[in-house]
């Protein structure tokens, strides 16, 4: 089908994020109990093959986040059909039921934006609670197929068929998944960043001596990834803001032509004729101090 992505760790726990080097970047954030009536689960499984009486079977739910993390627009392929779970013994495979969220079929990603979908699976009980998923990812027009494999573990919770989700490998209480402990860090950081707008803003000599937007200083404060417009090259714009080559060369160049310092990021906006997803990237960001 093309090449596989040597880049692929061979093992990531539930959880942790990868990214290709084509930009894209994919993690499998929870195994949970399925949201779905039990009848409709059952059919599924059926349908699809499963030997035996359906009440021995368990239906766990993946939940999957993709992200493109380049300058690129991407479209990718990730439908059930390219993905495969083991549970327990590593020669026991589960069944992909047509359910998951189409979200993730045929999707066209465009550079900063991210998605969220599951895919749903039915297995023996008997087969334990260890879970090994194989990803991959079709990528066109390339044709190249990105691999990785994940390793989680279903609790007792999902065996017993109860709702709550469980962070896969962890040993914490079933109510903490990894899924709301990302939530929560990337909102810290944005408090973080709000603060430091707000003393941008307000006070722009305490924010230089706080070092707030010069990724070079070091000075105590956390700003959350601030970088000020008028202190970076267009290289380090596209890197921090993930925005195209062509957009950072289009600040750059707007920056030259009002003197070298911007005033607002407003005048950012209108001088470099920023779309509006890139306006949306770099107001996440970015600070302006006026030196």
């Amino acid at each position: 089908m093309g090449k596989r992505d040597e880049t692929a760790p061979d093992l990531l726990k539930m959880g942790e994020t990868h990214i290709f080097d084509c930009g894209l970047q994919l993690s499998f954030t929870n195994i949970q109990t399925p949201d779905l009536p039990e009848k409709t689960l059952k059919r599924a499984a059926k349908d699809n093959g499963m030997s035996g009486s359906v009440d021995s079977l368990n239906f766990f739910q993946i939940d999957a986040v993709v992200e493109n993390t380049g300058s690129k627009k991407l479209k990718f392929d990730l439908h059930y059909q390219y993905h495969f779970a083991r549970v327990g013994d590593p020669a026991r495979q589960a069944t992909g039921l047509d359910l998951h969220d189409g979200a993730l079929f045929d999707v066209v990603l465009h550079p900063g934006r991210r998605l969220a979908g599951y895919f749903v699976f039915a297995s023996k009980k008997k087969w334990g609670d260890h879970v090994e998923l194989d990803s991959k990812i079709y990528l066109e027009p390339d044709l190249t197929t990105l691999s990785s494999v994940w390793v989680g573990s279903l609790s007792d919770a999902v065996h017993s068929g109860a709702v709550p989700a469980i962070a896969a490998g962890a040993t914490a209480s079933p109510s903490v998944s990894v899924s709301s402990a990302t939530v929560a860090s990337i909102e810290a950081e944005m408090r973080k960043r709000d603060e430091g707008k707000r003393i941008a803003l307000e006070n722009p000599r305490l924010a230089l001596e706080l070092g707030i937007g010069d990724p070079n200083r070091h000075a105590g404060f956390d700003d959350g990834g601030l970088i000020d417009i008028n202190g970076v090259e267009a290289e380090t714009l596209s890197r921090a803001f993930r925005l195209s080559a062509d957009a950072a060369s289009r600040i750059v160049g707007a920056r030259a032509r009002v003197g070298g310092i911007f005033s607002s990021i407003d005048e950012i906006v209108l001088y470099a004729e920023l779309n509006p997803r890139e306006e949306q990237l770099l107001r996440e960001r970015a600070v302006v101090l006026p030196w």
